[in-house]
């Protein structure tokens, strides 16, 4: 559940008068508060009603960071002094909303703006909720903006473990670890792709044996091509991923990238099982966490699947190639690898695994398998990090992905996930996207990744058909 802060800010204690005989009116309307936000958000409170002095509202900023919250509520259900507003909001080291009511015996409207006021003119930054929390508008938009917060401090502190360089010259892949450091609170750990090798090598024939069993078990085909894909190469394929999982333990990583080509799909084996297997919330072992990981070793790739991963509460989430796109569609097809979810968007692991096809894949001097399967049509938020100018914008827009059946698959590209994507601005896109990778998670998380942008001052690209916006 995310945390939040409630600071109930009231009059000072110079009017208690006014304070009393608004008292009733303010209890009414902070208890309406609670009972909306019940369940969808956790409010972390101080002891006492309200804040109306110093000593109170530093009490409160004490109790919100030993209780790690995620951000502040400033709610204010009467007129206050505005002064203590500004001071929160100064203090609070998380990020502010300011909210009121529309009740006209409370005064919070006057309040409310008194409040904004203070803290703008101080150049501080406070996330205005314009409304009374009793329209549900009013609290989708609060949740949505506590989710981007929660997805904000999630990621701060994490590491993202990048196997390999820039892979086939593609410039942004890259990241400027200081940058990320700075921005995100994202460290980079860099590490050689031969320690994959190394790990795989290490795993018992047992537990590969185990593990090649229950692929051969779920995966609806194992299209096997004498020199392409055979048993050798599956089977380098289960110990790559087993050596990545050990790896991912052992640095303590959150969500990685991994080069492959040309170093291990010419030299040892493609990824490609890989990248679907950490991206899937299961595995041979049972249920598991998604753990973000792009192929092409990706930076930005995996910092956008990674937000979207934390924005949605642990879905997975894709790298595609951008393979086609016209007026009318966008031909979004993975150079050989995505999370096999996405072909059912099934919690039975079973059903979604036995629509992927493991088939020989289009490159690759040392063999291996590509993960074949069409993406399951509905509702997708594609988005992607990019930077102009050495400076990080957003791209996002909500986009309708279409049925498609596995032979119309020869029209594109046989051994490739893919998807056929309807609702994004082709005009636009062509203009401005500036990447050839794009990532997507099912639903719309269009307005939380805004939030998020907005919180980290991230302009945001929307390439939506008929609303976009730049």
């Amino acid at each position: 559940m995310i945390k939040v802060g409630l600071l109930v800010l009231a009059e000072g204690k110079a009017r208690e008068d006014v304070y009393q005989s608004r008292r009733e009116a303010k209890l009414r309307e902070t208890q309406g508060l609670r009972e909306a936000l019940a369940g969808k958000l956790e409010l972390v409170e101080p002891a006492g009603e309200d804040i109306r002095d110093k000593r109170g509202l530093m009490e409160a900023l004490s109790l919100f960071r030993q209780q790690q919250v995620d951000g502040c509520l400033l709610y204010i259900p009467t007129f206050l002094s505005a002064a203590m507003a500004a001071m929160a909001v100064r203090l609070s080291g998380v990020p502010c909303a300011i909210l009121g009511n529309s009740a006209p015996d409370t005064f919070s409207q006057v309040g409310y703006m008194a409040a904004v006021g203070a803290i703008e003119q101080a150049g501080l930054s406070c996330r205005r909720i314009c409304g009374d929390i009793h329209e549900g508008a009013v609290q989708e938009e609060l949740v949505r903006f506590f989710t981007a917060c929660h997805g904000k401090k999630a990621l701060e502190g994490q590491t993202y473990g990048m196997f390999g360089g820039r892979s086939l010259g593609i410039n942004t892949g890259t990241a400027d670890t200081a940058q990320w450091l700075k921005l995100f609170g994202v460290e980079i750990e860099q590490l050689d792709q031969m320690q994959i090798v190394s790990q795989a090598q290490k795993v018992s024939p047992e537990t590969a044996g185990r593990w090649m069993e229950w692929v051969k078990q779920r995966y609806g085909k194992l299209e096997y091509q004498p020199g392409k894909f055979e048993g050798a190469h599956l089977e380098k394929m289960v110990r790559s991923y087993l050596g990545v999982k050990a790896l991912i333990s052992q640095y303590d990583l959150d969500f990685v990238g991994i080069k492959c080509q040309p170093d291990l799909s010419n030299g040892y084996v493609l990824q490609c099982l890989t990248v679907q297997l950490l991206n899937d919330p299961y595995d041979a072992d049972g249920p598991k966490a998604p753990v973000v990981c792009s192929c092409e070793a990706d930076c930005d790739g995996a910092l956008t699947m990674r937000v979207l991963n934390l924005l949605s509460g642990g879905k997975p989430t894709a790298l595609q190639d951008i393979y086609y796109y016209d007026k009318d569609q966008l031909i979004l097809a993975n150079c050989g690898s995505s999370a096999s979810w996405f072909s059912r968007k099934s919690d039975n692991p079973e059903e979604n695994l036995g629509e992927v096809h493991l088939i020989p894949h289009g490159f690759g001097e040392a063999g291996g398998a590509a993960t074949q399967f069409t993406f399951a049509p509905g509702l997708y938020t594609y988005a992607r990090l990019f930077r102009r100018d050495g400076a990080y914008v957003m791209a996002l827009c909500k986009g309708m992905v279409d049925p498609l059946e596995r032979e119309q698959l020869k029209k594109y590209c046989w051994y490739r996930p893919t998807a056929v994507v309807r609702g994004v601005d082709a005009q636009l896109f062509s203009r401005l996207y500036g990447c050839n990778h794009m990532h997507c998670v099912a639903g719309d998380y269009t307005e939380e990744l805004s939030e998020w942008c907005g919180l980290l001052n991230i302009p945001v690209i929307r390439l939506d058909q008929n609303q976009a916006k730049n």
